[in-house]
């Protein structure tokens, strides 16, 4: 690994480009610059190592690295800047909730009160995931995988639709616990949270770790292993998390 002084990367930084080790490598990475950014260990104006360097410290590959890089520039919180002395620069001005227009549903539902309906929802949906390995059919497991089976044809500039499949798994998923009231807490969760869920940052690798996540969390149900079937989910509802970290103030969780 390149020493920390070929790379610009000061000491008091070791944590921010530390290597990721998690199932949401991408969505953790975001999570991490932008918290960073927005904490000010990262300054306004302040050069980021380069592509390469970011990818040996934190031990991704390139294309993840230029992926999280990509949505923190579409979120507002990097810029590039060509020619002699270019690179990817802290912008200047952040953005702030005053810069969302009114009818965007992030400036309504934010810090505690988007935090805690995340907990909230993470309460509900790893409940419904180990009751649905316990108690799925065959043609429950069918219904669901045909689900995830529509979202693989989507892509990024499909993300409406992407988003509109997902909630119908999850709310699915619930139905499979068989508890009505549990279908209902799912689907006003999911409502509450729309406009903030499509809201995320969003990539394809993004939308390719959530696909995997869906498959791992039918793998589970088909196996009837309850406790796989938890971590599948806590994975998924993680990554999400992550990314949604960007977009609540610093301190929320």
């Amino acid at each position: 690994m390149a020493d920390d002084s070929d790379t610009g990367i000061r000491g008091d930084l070791g944590g921010v480009f530390a290597p990721v080790r998690t199932a949401n490598a991408f969505e953790q990475t975001v999570e991490r610059l932008g918290r960073a950014i927005r904490m000010g260990l990262l300054a306004p104006g302040q050069q980021l190592p380069s592509e390469r360097d970011l990818a040996q410290h934190l031990a991704l590959s390139r294309s993840t690295v230029r992926e999280a890089l990509r949505v923190l520039q579409e979120s507002g919180y990097l810029e590039a800047r060509r020619g002699r002395g270019g690179g990817t620069f802290v912008c200047e001005t952040l953005p702030s909730d005053e810069d969302r227009p009114p009818e965007d549903g992030v400036r309504d539902l934010r810090g505690e009160e988007l935090a805690a309906l995340l907990r909230y929802r993470r309460v509900l949906e790893l409940g419904a995931a180990e009751l649905a390995a316990e108690h799925s059919t065959a043609a429950d497991r069918e219904r669901l995988a045909e689900l995830v089976d529509e979202m693989s044809t989507c892509h990024l500039s499909d993300y409406g639709t992407y988003r509109g499949i997902d909630s119908r798994f999850h709310i699915a998923l619930a139905g499979v616990a068989r508890s009505p009231d549990l279908v209902t807490a799912t689907t006003a969760t999911q409502a509450a949270l729309s406009d903030v869920l499509n809201a995320v940052p969003r990539s394809e690798e993004s939308m390719i770790n959530s696909q995997e996540q869906h498959r791992r969390i039918l793998a589970a149900l088909e196996a009837h292993d309850r406790d796989a079937a938890r971590v599948a989910m806590r994975e998924h509802l993680e990554g999400i998390e992550h990314l949604l970290a960007v977009l609540m103030p610093t301190g929320t969780a």
